[in-house]
């Protein structure tokens, strides 16, 4: 992963907004081309270098998707488990039914969304 690639992420997940981390970006950019140096050498660790801003309070596109996907999971779940209560028996129209489509729902979003945060480029500061 670049340097880039790894703050914006780090950033991301920390809330920072785009428009904020675009800034950011921009700024190691420039620092980078002015000194010659790696933003690596000049910052340290992306990981610690995004620790120095102070959390936000935005969500990432990472973390909606997940929890989209956890949310559709869950009314599964729901479905499965609490409709036989009622006396509602869905499995009649819809075949039998396994708390694993859930399983795979939320996986996959937790994936999803892990990689909409890591692998999403940075708009440019006067796009954000």
């Amino acid at each position: 992963m670049t340097y880039e690639r790894d703050l914006a992420f780090n950033l991301r997940i920390r809330g920072i907004p785009e428009c904020e981390i675009a800034e950011i970006m921009a700024e190691v950019r420039v620092h980078e081309a002015a000194t010659g140096t790696p933003a690596k050498d000049e910052f340290g660790a992306a990981q610690e270098y995004a620790k120095q801003f102070p959390k936000g309070k935005s969500r990432s596109r990472g973390t909606a998707i997940t929890a989209v996907a956890v949310a559709a999971s869950l009314v599964y779940v729901l479905a499965v488990v609490v409709t036989p209560f009622l006396g509602v028996d869905i499995q009649e129209s819809v075949g039998p039914m396994t708390l694993l489509p859930a399983l795979a729902v939320s996986l996959g979003g937790v994936l999803a969304g892990f990689l909409t945060d890591c692998l999403r480029p940075v708009s440019s500061s006067s796009q954000a």
